[in-house]
């Protein structure tokens, strides 16, 4: 057994020298696993983790929510973060080139492709808004302190019942002043360009481009400062949170029976624990391939990674929960803060308008919230751009890095920075970008146990950094391909115009695995039919 295992080992390292000499895949390698490992870790500590809080606006189902979404990050988050992790070392290989240890899954790698661009594209939006609460920080004193006279619907000042069809002062100035938002939804089109939006949309690309042009190394030497300040700011301000009146309304008000009603919260909880852990966008494996060449602990990556994740999620979905009670306390239980992608931020801004030096913090929270989306979306850029690996390609890469920037700044300032760009905004984050993940996860983990085999691929992680998978790994990975049976089969939602873009949609991004299928299968067959004719 020994000369078997001795004799693979070299065999397997004889490959991967020629291959590293013949054809390098990757260029970019580490050579510290503690600095290669901090990279892993903050690429889980990104504007997603403190921005996208989903029923954040209902007091009643967010703590069973939280709840669920931590025994499913436990039981597939995990797990999932760790094979994606695993996929990039053993192959050492881009998102699209790491399937050709299984070429009839091919089509995974342009699906999680595409739900990495959409991914991209939402936390460029929401550095758009950080941008501009950030500029209107400066003034002399914050706007959304007190209410605007020319605010329609009218805006209601604190400390009594707010008056149906009116909204607090924080709502008011974010969509009156810099959404401009349409109210009617989007009959009649998006409306025009908001300017301002507009401009702050194009000076967050234009910093991105900057961020992700030297490759993943740029983005490594912000790794320690934004870790840092984000780490900073949450912390500071959960202590502020502790100290507000109706702090502790997520709890007192929350409705354990939820859970019983319905498989909506359960599969909104486990879309949310693979957005929360980077999962089935890509990210994971290309940073999996920048490996060093040296042993490495594995497991002890991916749970340092979770946890960060769990800690930058949970600490920031407590606060924006407990400046929703304070909000709710000054206006007698009742808010009408909208569901989707502004409530955070409109609480956000709710939340440092109430502490001294409110300037100061907002300045500072706002600052902090558009780093984090800047190097989230540069990220996800380097990401998309790892897949173009041939020596000529790499030499115009740079070229495919400006047209994909101008690209998205076309398509966001003729959608998102539009008077009707929330509802867009809202429709990506709810439908593309959060439930096509679960059916990418699924046929990952289905392809590397039952089509590969999990077996082969654990030795495969052996021979790369020198430790097995853990009995718990193994299961999960087993049992995750159910995971693509919950998402078809639970489906509850009422078949509304929102549906069937959203079903669309999920179908465009997906249509990869099963068009891949069906010509690795063809091809397969007209060879095997060639090679019996030839005998």
């Amino acid at each position: 057994m020994s000369e078997s295992v001795s004799s693979r080992t070299k065999t397997l390292s004889a490959s991967t020298s020629s291959e590293t000499i013949e054809y390098p895949l990757v260029n970019d390698r580490w050579t510290n696993n503690i600095n290669y490992r901090q990279l892993v870790m903050s690429s889980c500590i990104g504007i997603v983790q403190v921005w996208w809080h989903p029923y954040l606006h209902d007091m009643r189902k967010f703590i069973p929510f939280i709840f669920l979404y931590n025994i499913l990050s436990v039981i597939f988050g995990y797990p999932l973060m760790y094979l994606e992790l695993a996929l990039g070392i053993v192959t050492k290989k881009s998102v699209i080139n790491c399937w050709d240890l299984s070429p009839v899954a091919r089509g995974v790698g342009f699906s999680m492709l595409a739900c990495c661009a959409l991914t991209a594209f939402v936390s460029g939006a929401v550095s758009a808004w950080c941008l501009a609460l950030l500029v209107h920080s400066a003034h002399a004193f914050l706007p959304w302190l007190h209410c605007a006279a020319t605010a329609q619907p009218a805006c209601a000042a604190r400390h009594r019942p707010l008056p149906e069809g009116s909204e607090t002062p924080a709502q008011s100035f974010f969509f009156n002043f810099i959404l401009n938002l349409k109210r009617d939804g989007l009959k009649g089109g998006l409306g025009s360009v908001v300017p301002e939006l507009a401009v702050y949309y194009v000076i967050s690309w234009l910093l991105i481009y900057f961020v992700a042009f030297k490759r993943i190394y740029s983005f490594s030497k912000l790794v320690l400062f934004k870790d840092v300040l984000a780490y900073f700011v949450l912390l500071v301000c959960m202590l502020g949170a502790t100290r507000l009146s109706g702090a502790a309304a997520m709890f007192n008000e929350c409705d354990w029976s939820v859970l019983l009603e319905g498989t909506q919260i359960w599969r909104d909880a486990l879309e949310y624990s693979l957005v929360q852990m980077s999962i089935s966008q890509g990210v994971l494996v290309m940073l999996g391939s920048y490996c060093p060449k040296a042993p490495h602990r594995l497991a002890t990556t991916a749970l340092l990674t979770f946890l960060v994740a769990k800690t930058s999620c949970m600490g920031s979905a407590l606060l924006l929960g407990a400046a929703h009670g304070a909000l709710r306390t000054d206006y007698d239980n009742d808010t009408n803060i909208w569901s989707g992608s502004s409530s955070s931020i409109i609480l956000w801004a709710d939340y440092v308008a109430r502490i001294p030096g409110s300037q100061f913090w907002s300045a500072l929270v706002f600052f902090t919230l558009f780093v984090l989306s800047v190097s989230t979306t540069a990220l996800l850029l380097q990401t998309i751009m790892s897949t173009f690996t041939g020596r000529s390609i790499r030499k115009i890469s740079w070229a495919f890095l400006v047209a994909i920037c101008v690209l998205f700044c076309f398509i966001g300032v003729m959608t998102i920075c539009t008077q009707g760009g929330l509802y867009i905004l809202n429709f990506l984050i709810s439908w593309p970008v959060s439930k096509v993940r679960a059916p990418i996860a699924a046929v990952v983990a289905l392809v590397i146990t039952y089509t590969y085999g999990q077996t082969t691929f654990c030795d495969e992680i052996y021979f790369a950094v020198g430790e097995y998978p853990c009995m718990f790994m193994r299961i999960s990975w087993a049992l995750t391909p159910l995971l693509l049976i919950v998402v078809i089969t639970g489906v509850g939602s009422l078949w509304t115009f929102e549906a069937s873009a959203g079903w669309v949609s999920l179908g465009l991004c997906l249509v990869t695995i099963p068009v891949f299928f069906i010509f690795y299968f063809v091809f397969r067959c007209r060879v095997r039919n060639i090679v019996d004719d030839v005998k």
